[in-house]
């Protein structure tokens, strides 16, 4: 999976007929791949690869974002509402802000126990003078009406409550979402989300989410529960708690057991996950780092950017072990005695050996 791509599209080998698309992660309009900001660029290879689908019947949208661009999200979202499929969109853990968009292209939308949505005023950044932000309020305020409109035709909520949800940026659980018609359905799969220990992050289904510009955060805070630890297993009174552990955390063999569909999406999330890393790791590698690079992909399993900063550690060690080598190999030409007289009296020759003692010097 390209690595600045928040979707994945995977075929049902089971059903040929069905197809699933993971919304698993932040929503950007822009590819930095090749360091160029064309603004349509995502959504069109989000568009070539939906039709590379081909002729299926059903697409099962999952979702798990604290959101990103709206201008994005409102091109997924047409795409997906005028694909012939049927569309079942599902909030696997945290559908906020823009990913909100994505999930109102459902035919049926789907929120799991236990996840959260999460609607807001859209935002944007700007430098300029007057005019450019008087323009800017234009266009937010016509953004926001565009927003209420679609959230309006899903859930028949009053444009004049929806717009005091999105200045109050609201926050809903399943059950909530439920009741406001924002989905259609509960599930009864719980959500793996916690509170992470720094209270600036959380994490649903193994999804982080910052929280640092994230406004009226305080119905996480309040929310989630605290990351979970493990206790002591010579402490008699943590039998009990080791017990609730135990049965909210499942290892891979009960997962599969309980739950073999999503077990099965895990293990090919992880694979393609690692063959991207080591795809990463082989185009930094360089010729003469080859131990390293194998250190970095079948031993350490660190990721590319840590890698590319190890190489950038290595290769300056490397220069600097070069030189003290070339300073060293030099010294000797300090004791070369005084060059007698030229026989020949080759000005050119004079000239060269002049210079090889003048670099002697440099070096030390």
């Amino acid at each position: 999976m390209d690595k600045n791509k928040f979707w994945k599209f995977e075929n049902n080998v089971a059903t040929p007929s069905e197809a699933t698309l993971y919304v698993y992660g932040e929503i950007i309009n822009y590819d930095l791949g090749n360091w160029n900001f064309p603004d349509d660029v995502v959504p069109n290879k989000f568009k070539n690869e939906l039709n590379e689908l081909g002729d299926v019947e059903t697409i099962h949208v999952r979702i798990n974002s604290s959101g990103g661009s709206v201008f994005a999200a409102y091109a997924i979202m047409n795409l997906l509402k005028t694909h012939k499929a049927k569309i079942i969109t599902y909030n696997d853990g945290i559908a906020a802000s823009a990913a909100t968009i994505i999930a109102m292209a459902g035919d049926k939308i789907i929120t799991a126990l236990g996840s959260v949505w999460m609607v807001h005023l859209p935002s944007t950044g700007l430098w300029g003078n007057a005019t450019d932000f008087k323009k800017a309020i234009e266009v937010l305020d016509t953004i926001t009406e565009s927003m209420i409109d679609i959230y309006n035709k899903r859930t028949n909520i009053a444009r004049d409550t929806l717009l005091q949800m999105l200045k109050e940026d609201t926050w809903l659980t399943g059950t909530e979402a439920l009741e406001k018609g924002f989905a259609d359905e509960i599930t009864e799969l719980e959500v793996v989300a916690y509170l992470n220990d720094d209270k600036k992050t959380a994490f649903f289904n193994g999804q982080k989410i910052s929280l640092e510009n994230i406004s009226n955060k305080n119905f996480l805070l309040n929310t989630l529960p605290p990351k979970p630890h493990i206790k002591n297993k010579n402490n008699p009174k943590n039998v009990e708690n080791k017990t609730e552990e135990k049965r909210k955390i499942m290892n891979l063999e009960e997962l599969k057991a309980k739950y073999p569909n999503i077990y099965s999406e895990a293990v090919n999330v992880g694979i393609s996950s690692e063959r991207e890393r080591l795809k990463e790791i082989d185009n930094l590698s360089l010729t003469g780092m080859e131990e390293l690079t194998n250190k970095a992909k079948y031993e350490t399993g660190i990721t590319a950017e840590a890698f590319a900063m190890e190489l950038i550690k290595a290769q300056k060690e490397k220069g600097i072990n070069f030189l003290n080598q070339a300073k060293s190999d030099a010294d000797h030409l300090n004791n070369v005695p005084s060059t007698p007289t030229l026989q020949n009296g080759d000005e050119e020759e004079e000239a060269i050996l002049a210079q090889m003692g003048e670099r002697a010097k440099n070096l030390r």
